[in-house]
């Protein structure tokens, strides 16, 4: 998944978790290799809707900040999955080396009449020096243009006769044997892996498991949050939903929680923003294609509160004073980030005056009471810092 365009959750993956009265204290970020943990992105085959493309007016900017001010991990080059450069030393196919001794092979388009005879022999070659100096897996990148390599580098099913569908397949593209991980749509590849240990457990995960999505808790310095209702039905007969809700979508290949969070909200509302933390997220299955979900609340501060909606995406936005919302809306997640980061419940309703001036700024604007802010995690010196959100009791 080395464009980034989804997550999965695989080998060698650590998972930290520490619990106070039920609370997440961190959430680590990472992107690595096919043989790691690959952290998400808008899978476009997940999207529930098209994004719109009408064009957007100067104020309606993708990005909410410049790009001088952007974390240095926020734009990640699929070049930094890789731990060294290209390597030769006696391998007759130039690749890359991955994390955890993959070795990574990207073939050209097709460019008139390509030998595949040739590159067949020389990635016989390859795999012996990989195997011999002890690699764990191989990764093939096949253009759409050379599809043909995939119909004779997979397996297939052998029948009762002992011959595969392919007719007498040589000895030669058995020993070549890969497997089909996935394709990536970004790039137009067809990806083959194929596991350098016979004799060990072969420990790559399977293709993309999830997909993240952000949604923006726009709270204004009078304690308004910012909501959408979208639309229902088609597109020739649909009608605003009922329901008010938080603006907000999937990540965007290479985005962090700050910039699609931002993104998200600029689009749907026309509201610049700045990110502050987040506040809260779910963990779903069951999503289309079998898929599961990330989704992420990030508390964001506006920087103006004209609304200018985005009339495709969403059918009306609006500024709602909280102590409004939690009398008389019901969306759970909504009360969820309430109730356990700002501790406001319906059961303050007779007495909100009293449950909001605990959590007050200095300014006036409410505070949660609990948090995940935005850190650096650093692997040695050649990396960039890993975007690291860490649980934090928050003062006023």
């Amino acid at each position: 998944c080395n464009d980034g365009s989804a997550l999965y959750l695989g080998t060698r993956t650590a998972v930290l978790v520490l619990s106070m009265r039920a609370r997440v204290i961190s959430i680590y970020l990472a992107s690595r290799g096919p043989s790691g943990v690959v952290f998400a992105l808008r899978p476009t085959a997940f999207a529930t809707r098209p994004r719109p493309t009408r064009p957007r007016s100067s104020t309606r900017t993708r990005t909410c900040f410049p790009s001088s001010t952007l974390h240095p991990s926020h734009t990640i080059s699929t070049r930094l999955l890789t731990s060294s450069s290209s390597e030769g030393n006696g391998c007759p196919l130039p690749f890359e080396t991955l994390p955890y001794r993959g070795a990574e092979v990207r073939l050209q388009p097709r460019q008139g009449n390509h030998n595949d005879d040739q590159f067949l022999k020389k990635l016989q070659g390859a795999l012996d020096y990989w195997t011999e100096n002890e690699y764990t897996s191989a990764w093939l990148h096949i253009p759409s243009s050379r599809a043909g390599l995939v119909e004779l580098l997979t397996p297939t099913t052998v029948d009762e006769t002992g011959s595969g569908s392919k007719n007498n397949a040589s000895s030669l593209l058995r020993e070549l044997s890969f497997d089909l991980h996935h394709v990536n749509t970004t790039e137009s590849t067809i990806v083959l892996k194929k596991w350098l240990r016979p004799n060990s457990e072969d420990k790559v995960p399977p293709f993309a498991t999830h997909q993240v999505g952000c949604a923006g808790f726009v709270l204004s310095d009078d304690n308004e949050i910012l909501l959408v209702r979208e639309w229902s039905g088609p597109p020739s007969n649909r009608t605003p939903t009922k329901q008010w809700k938080l603006p907000g979508g999937l990540l965007d290949a290479g985005e962090s929680f700050e910039e699609a969070a931002c993104r998200e909200v600029v689009e749907e509302t026309g509201v610049q923003s700045e990110f502050e933390s987040v506040l809260a997220f779910w963990h779903r299955h069951g999503l289309v294609f079998g898929k599961s979900d990330f989704y992420f609340v990030c508390l964001l501060r506006p920087t103006s509160k004209e609304i200018d909606i985005d009339p495709v995406e969403v059918s009306a936005a609006k500024w709602m004073p909280l102590e409004q919302f939690l009398t008389t809306q019901d969306h759970p997640l909504i009360h969820h980030v309430l109730e356990k980061a700002y501790e406001l419940g319906k059961d303050d309703e007779g007495n909100l005056d009293v449950a909001l001036e605990k959590i007050r700024n200095s300014n006036g604007r409410i505070h949660p009471t609990v948090e995940m802010i935005e850190g650096d995690v650093q692997f040695g010196h050649r990396r960039e810092p890993f975007l690291t959100y860490t649980g934090s009791v928050a003062t006023t």
